[in-house]
């Protein structure tokens, strides 16, 4: 006969030989809904599901801008850096606000020397090298993406931001990866921070005598940064080449959509810029973007051209009539002095069309 072994002491002793794992700390944001904060004059608040060792822990709040592979600034080969708001350093100390960690050890409030801005995606990195007392160490880089509601409201004076023509570049990372360029004119009403724009697709200019010697039927003259005949499809590097790039506002390759929105003044030379969602349709190829807004936060250089970096988003995206879930992309902007500004951009509710003189015909 088999004998009879006790069932209870069986899975004790095979529960006592497995090895439960136990990770290094993890970090969320307390207070994120959907990737949203409400408040950016309100500390971050990290929350741990156990305490780190405060000596291991290196964390930057930066901007979330990213390359066509995901890549921040200082990853994959990139130099232009992560450009951190706030850094907090074991060794060095904060730069950019203060944090404190609780007794426990559970929570970081970072309250940062300035607002961080609003409408741009901020990213929170966790460098590698963050461990929990019995020396459980994260190995890789940890990312904590927010941003805030953008609940921007247009009840006060805006002087950071100015009205006239701007060119947008979009680099879509969800649901596909593509370059959209825009022409947006604003008009903003500077005693409330109130404005309207008019977004319009961009498209490469088709004259091919641009280029010495001209480029065939097949292709466009591109000048900068380089003179080169390209596809018509070619991305564009950065916003600075935005005299490669006329309107294209008529379907079915082309389209023109109306936002209204605000600007509100962060600090001096700073304005964040939200508009509205609004619905955005593509005719060839035929996709729709539900709730589509734009946000940006805008800062002069030194030459005076207001330069922004943000975010598109849309609560959906339908690719024909297949619902492909939500829309995101970074955002760089840059404004257009009014002699360099391309004929027949068009203007907010259904007005003339910008000359390059900066007024109406």
């Amino acid at each position: 006969m088999r004998p009879v072994v006790p069932l209870l002491p069986l899975l004790a002793s095979l529960a006592a030989g497995c090895a439960v794992f136990d990770g290094p700390p993890e970090a969320t944001i307390q207070g994120l809904s959907e990737g949203l904060l409400p408040d950016a004059h309100a500390p971050v608040v990290l929350v741990f599901d156990k305490p780190p060792v405060p000596s291991t822990m290196t964390l930057e709040i930066a901007p979330y801008v990213v390359d066509t592979e995901g890549n921040l600034g200082d990853e994959g080969g990139n130099t232009t850096g992560l450009n951190p708001f706030f850094i907090h350093d074991p060794v060095f100390g904060d730069t950019g606000g203060t944090d404190v960690l609780s007794a426990d050890g559970t929570t970081l409030t970072i309250t940062p020397s300035a607002p961080f801005p609003v409408g741009p995606q901020l990213v929170v990195v966790i460098e590698p090298g963050l461990a929990d007392a019995a020396g459980t160490v994260t190995k890789v880089r940890r990312r904590l993406v927010f941003s805030y509601s953008g609940l921007l409201t247009c009840d006060a004076p805006a002087h950071a931001f100015q009205s006239g023509t701007y060119f947008f570049l979009v680099d879509v990372v969800q649901p596909i990866n593509v370059q959209i360029q825009l022409f947006g004119q604003v008009d903003l009403d500077s005693a409330t921070g109130a404005f309207n724009g008019q977004f319009t697709k961009a498209k490469r200019n088709p004259d091919p005598s641009r280029c010495t010697p001209a480029c065939p039927s097949t292709d466009v003259c591109r000048l900068l940064p380089t003179q080169a005949c390209v596809i018509p499809s070619t991305v564009a590097g950065s916003v600075d080449e935005f005299s490669d790039y006329v309107p294209n506002p008529d379907a079915p390759t082309g389209f023109s959509f109306s936002a209204s929105g605000c600007a509100v003044d962060q600090a001096a030379m700073t304005a964040a810029f939200a508009t509205g969602p609004v619905d955005v349709q593509v005719t060839q190829p035929m996709v729709t973007l539900r709730n589509a807004a734009l946000s940006s936060s805008f800062t002069p250089d030194s030459a005076g051209v207001l330069r922004g970096t943000g975010a598109l988003t849309a609560d959906g995206v339908l690719l024909g009539t297949v619902n492909s879930g939500m829309g995101q992309g970074n955002l760089t902007a840059r404004s257009i002095a009014p002699a360099e500004v391309p004929p027949d951009v068009p203007a907010p509710d259904g007005g003339a069309p910008a000359t390059p003189d900066g007024g109406t015909p």
